[in-house]
C-alpha cells in the first residue's frame, strides 16, 4: 500500500521532486546513526522533497535522502540529539526528527534554534501514522 496514494483526508501533496535512487537511499543508510525506517524509504522511492499541506493552511516537507544528509550535517543534528535523523521540516523553523524521546521512538518536532531532546515535541510513532492515519497533524 503506497503511503502517498493513501494520504489522510486533511493532507494534500502540493509539490514534490523525482524519486530517490537506490544509491541515494543507500548513502543515507550509511550516513544515519539509526536504522532508516522503511516508511521513509517507501516515500522517497516514489518522490522526494514532498511538500504536504495540512487543512490548506500549514505545511511540512519530507526531504530527499541527499537533503537529509545535507541538513543533518549543516545543523549538526546528531551532535545535539544522538541516535536521531532529521527527515523534514515544518517550514516554520522546526525540524522533523526520527528519534527516541519521551514517548519512545517516533517522529518529533524540534526547533532548529534549540536542538534539545528535552524540548522535542512528539508527533507520531512513524511517518506512516502521520501521513495515513493523521496522527499528530495537529502538532505540526
Amino acid at each position: 500500500m503506497s503511503i502517498l496514494c493513501n494520504l489522510n483526508s486533511a493532507l494534500q501533496i502540493k509539490a514534490s521532486e523525482s524519486a530517490a535512487s537506490t544509491n541515494d537511499i543507500n548513502s543515507l543508510k550509511e550516513f544515519s546513526s539509526i536504522e532508516v525506517p522503511i516508511d521513509y524509504c517507501e516515500i522517497v522511492s516514489e518522490m522526494t522533497e514532498v511538500e504536504v499541506v495540512i487543512d490548506s493552511d500549514r505545511y511540512f516537507r519530507v526531504w530527499s535522502p541527499d537533503g537529509c544528509i545535507e541538513m543533518n550535517k549543516e545543523y549538526q543534528i546528531q551532535s545535539y540529539i544522538p541516535q536521531s535523523l532529521a527527515v523534514g521540516d515544518d517550514e516554520g523553523g522546526s525540524a522533523l526528527i526520527l528519534m527516541t524521546g519521551k514517548n519512545g521512538f517516533g517522529l518529533y518536532k524540534v526547533d532548529f534554534g534549540d536542538l534539545d531532546i528535552e524540548d522535542a515535541e512528539y508527533i507520531s510513532d512513524s511517518l506512516r501514522s502521520l501521513l495515513i492515519d493523521g496522527i499528530g497533524i495537529e502538532r505540526i
